[in-house]
């Protein structure tokens, strides 16, 4: 049955030309497939919670399995996530949300290692998978070492996030293995997953018939806001398909290539970095609009009393086209990986009562280019940034 699941992509994939790869179809394949899944989700009982998470975890399996036959990715979650919940549940101290992030960082870098050793960009290994869990899961060290402390101690976010008992296995793999978001992220802390689980990220006080305050814990419409993400992501996608047909790596590094003129080449290398862009733009967007149809979106109301759907907004295409400067652009990039190195490196790595400074800058450069892997290129990059990280 997998084989032939592959074999379907495939022969869509020669379809196309060939110029998307037979994986990334299968990711664009189980992202939309989480929108109508996203929607039976949100629309199980919120008194059992135990069936939202077991159908997070089923739907999660047969994407890992099913579609892309990660048998050992699978192994690689699991080693992980129980890896991470061991050490927050039985290391006391405060080193052990350090020991969780040496753990989980060190993990995470074999994985890196093997994919370059294998050097096919074409296929969707567990790494991508693996770099979204390692936020969550470090953070999850983070916020159960802050349930432990007092509340004078810690920050108002700290406060919000902070886990005051450990959760149950089901909770927790619920948490790891969150369809919407398991393959790309969006990434998010486990507090949000709970109280989106038990709905009292709704709360909301409305008038009874009698007139007397009530709190109603429904989660609200949201096919509107998912439907225009998703409308949205499936434009950029199909730009990027346009412009990587158009502008092209292959042809950067050919010999035609080193015919053309300066501006020429500048030009043309200016709009496949664009093509490059539209790829996450859309995956990314995409993404957001399946967790907004799940409700876990939900941000509370803004000024005028209306949702805002943008808890986990992870990219804003216009402000990174348009930005004025490199930090306006980084902090519009990956929004969700800027607020984990934020919370969970910059600000940790500080003593309290001390501002950050040289050092918490360079310890969240080098976080965030251990995260990406140890492709040189990225590593040079983010050394040129790393002042615009925070």
């Amino acid at each position: 049955m997998i084989q032939a699941i592959h074999l379907q992509f495939v022969a869509l994939s020669d379809a196309l030309g060939g110029g998307i790869a037979p994986d990334y179809l299968k990711l664009l394949f189980v992202v939309l497939l989480s929108y109508p899944l996203a929607g039976i989700l949100k629309r199980l009982p919120d008194v059992h919670p135990v069936t939202k998470n077991i159908f997070l975890i089923g739907v999660s399996l047969f994407y890992l399995l099913g579609v892309y036959d990660l048998w050992g990715g699978v192994r690689t979650i699991a080693i992980s996530s129980v890896g991470a919940y061991m050490i927050a549940a039985f290391i006391k101290g405060p080193l052990m949300p350090w020991i969780g992030f040496v753990f989980l960082m060190g993990h995470m870098s074999v994985s890196h290692i093997m994919r370059m050793r294998r050097g096919d960009d074409s296929v969707v290994d567990i790494t991508g998978v693996q770099m979204v869990l390692v936020m969550k899961l470090t953070a999850f060290c983070w916020n159960v070492w802050d349930g432990k402390l007092p509340a004078s101690e810690l920050t108002p976010t700290q406060q919000d996030r902070a886990i005051r008992e450990m959760p149950s296995l089901l909770d927790y793999a619920g948490y790891v293995l969150f369809f919407p978001s398991i393959m790309v992220g969006p990434a998010f802390d486990f507090s949000e997953y709970k109280k989106w689980l038990d709905t009292s990220m709704f709360d909301v006080e409305v008038l009874d018939k009698k007139g007397m305050l009530r709190k109603k814990r429904r989660i609200p419409r949201s096919g509107r806001a998912a439907t225009k993400k998703a409308v949205t992501g499936l434009i950029w996608i199909g730009l990027y398909v346009k412009a990587s047909a158009m502008y092209n790596v292959e042809f950067a590094l050919s010999d035609a290539f080193l015919e053309y003129n300066i501006f020429r080449r500048i030009w043309y290398v200016y709009w496949m970095m664009f093509g490059v862009r539209l790829k996450y733009y859309g995956i990314w967007t995409l993404t957001e609009g399946a967790c907004i149809l799940a409700g876990l979106g939900y941000n509370g109301l803004d000024e005028d009393k209306r949702i805002r759907w943008d808890r986990v907004r992870n990219v804003d295409a216009w402000a990174i086209e348009l930005a004025p400067n490199s930090k306006a652009l980084l902090e519009a990039w990956n929004q969700n990986t800027n607020k984990w190195l934020k919370n969970y490196v910059y600000l940790r790595v500080t003593p309290k009562g001390k501002k950050p400074g040289f050092r918490s800058s360079m310890a969240t450069f080098g976080t965030s280019a251990l995260w990406h892997g140890f492709w040189p290129g990225v590593s040079l990059f983010l050394k040129k940034q790393y002042p615009y990280l925070i």
